[in-house]
């Protein structure tokens, strides 16, 4: 009987440590910034017509490569079908864990006002959705 325990005990330690391991490992986006310049020094909401907006998604604990889709959507702008934008999304392949960056440069006429939201979804190397963050601004 002593070594019937013994042996639960064992197989049970071993399983847990195997999901604690899988556990620890698991990539996902972090964060997501959306600013006025590249690095997103000064993270903001409210943008003016003619400002270029950046975003920053940073991807933690990933194991090998992923890829980081950036896309930019019109969420209450009048006149404009809710959804995201033609032309304003792109793929970004990371060899591990890193920050995937996106601009996105206004139309010649601005962009029109009101609220927007941008999205970044980070796909395994396969194209499996592992992750989603999003964040909304205004243009006014």
């Amino acid at each position: 009987m002593p070594k019937t325990k013994l042996n639960f005990a064992i197989a049970t330690g071993l399983f847990l440590a195997v999901i604690l391991a899988c556990n620890v490992s698991t990539a996902n986006l972090s964060s997501l910034k959306v600013g006025k310049d590249k690095a997103v020094s000064s993270e903001t909401s409210t943008f003016a017509p003619t400002d270029t907006v950046y975003a920053v998604g940073t991807v933690s604990n990933a194991p090998g490569k992923v890829k980081v889709k950036g896309l930019l959507s019109f969420e209450d702008v009048e006149g404009q079908k809710p959804g995201p934008i033609p032309g304003l999304e792109k793929t970004l392949d990371l060899e591990s864990s890193g920050t995937a960056t996106y601009s996105f440069t206004p139309p010649p006429e601005g962009w029109p006002k009101g609220k927007y939201k941008i999205e970044v979804i980070m796909l395994d190397d396969a194209g499996a959705q592992k992750d989603q963050k999003s964040a909304t601004f205004t243009v006014s």
